[in-house]
């Protein structure tokens, strides 16, 4: 098993997180792998936020092409 991300500590004590690479259990210790574990809990929110606003704005997009929307805000309906 593997987490989809990778943290790196810079030398100034930055950690940067590369969702390019993958980071197996076996190479982290127990310690890391709670850290590794909250930022994947973490990271799971932020992509289910996203793709939820992404879904709102397409939505919106394709209401306001809807021609029946678009009499019904003529008319004053909505």
């Amino acid at each position: 098993m593997y987490f989809d991300f990778k943290i790196i500590e810079c030398a100034d004590g930055i950690e940067i997180i590369d969702r390019r690479q993958k980071t197996y259990y076996s190479q982290i210790t127990p310690c890391e792998m709670v850290e590794y574990m909250e930022m994947d809990v973490q990271l799971a929110i932020i992509d289910r936020m996203k793709r939820r606003e992404r879904a709102t704005i397409e939505h919106k997009r394709k209401l306001a092409r809807n021609p029946l929307w678009r009499l019904a805000c003529i008319c004053g309906l909505v």
